[in-house]
């Protein structure tokens, strides 16, 4: 199932931190229909197990590597051609060397392609603009989500998810322009003079609008500033809208206020 993937990577990133490295979103392998390529988020070729691929050297050592980003090595490319699937190439990670496919699988090749009868799972595609990244496995998000099912390398079942009602979301990358809007909210004559810096920490959800429908949990020191941080983040509209498989991902967000004096003379 799809979860299996994310377990994959989970275990192999527990691994990474033994090693003072850290979880990385990582380079998807390709699929690729009706001439159309989109980022599968799927390792197919990891569930090769009758086979001794994993014993030769796809490429030569000098263009062979691995690196947080792509932890596996290698960049697959896969075709769904008559509702079969195949691997037509395997790249290093870099793209500047390819293996080949006649030595790795020798005798199952046909016109170039492998079809791919170990794999039987459930798998997601995506294709268009990034709406949310996170910076592990293969749990970004894009406008065009794509589930497909395959039972030894036949595809079973299709379905299209459409995400593109998500808004807001550059927040997720870049928080700079939402602590300018927070700012400007801020009723900052009604605050007694700011000796010292005051923060205020939201953790809230928001709906379908980009408005704060739940605070979670707020933390400061001081009543009046954790008051003043509610008034404003119930008044924000936008605040980040995010879909996954075509429904609202009612996903937390931290919310960060910073009281200075430097704030309250600019916007005073």
């Amino acid at each position: 199932m799809i979860m299996k993937y994310t377990t994959i990577i989970t275990l192999i990133f527990s691994l990474f931190i033994c090693f003072q490295t850290y979880a990385t979103e990582q380079t998807p392998d390709r699929l690729i229909i009706k001439g159309d390529t989109m980022d599968l988020h799927a390792l197919p070729l990891y569930d090769l197990k009758d086979h001794n691929i994993w014993e030769k050297p796809m490429f030569p050592d000098s263009l062979s590597s691995t690196s947080t980003g792509c932890w596996r090595g290698y960049i697959a490319f896969w075709e769904l051609i008559n509702d079969k699937l195949y691997l037509t190439d395997i790249y290093n990670e870099a793209l500047t060397a390819k293996a080949d496919l006649n030595t790795l699988f020798e005798g199952k090749i046909t016109n170039g392609k492998v079809h791919a009868y170990w794999f039987s799972d459930t798998v997601t595609a995506y294709k268009g603009k990034l709406l949310y990244y996170r910076h592990m496995g293969f749990s970004s998000i894009f406008e065009h989500e794509f589930e497909y099912v395959f039972e030894r390398g036949l595809l079973k079942n299709s379905l299209y998810f459409d995400n593109t009602k998500s808004k807001n979301t550059p927040f997720f990358m870049d928080l700079s322009p939402l602590r300018t809007t927070i700012d400007s909210l801020i009723d900052w004559k009604l605050l007694p003079t700011i000796e010292e810096p005051e923060r205020v920490y939201l953790l809230v959800s928001s709906n379908e609008l980009g408005q704060v429908d739940s605070v979670i949990e707020i933390n400061g020191k001081s009543d009046i500033y954790k008051q003043e941080a509610l008034r404003v983040a119930r008044s924000i509209t936008q605040l980040p809208v995010i879909y996954k498989r075509g429904k609202h991902l009612k996903e937390q967000m931290s919310l960060q206020f910073v009281f200075t004096r430097e704030k309250q003379k600019k916007y005073q």
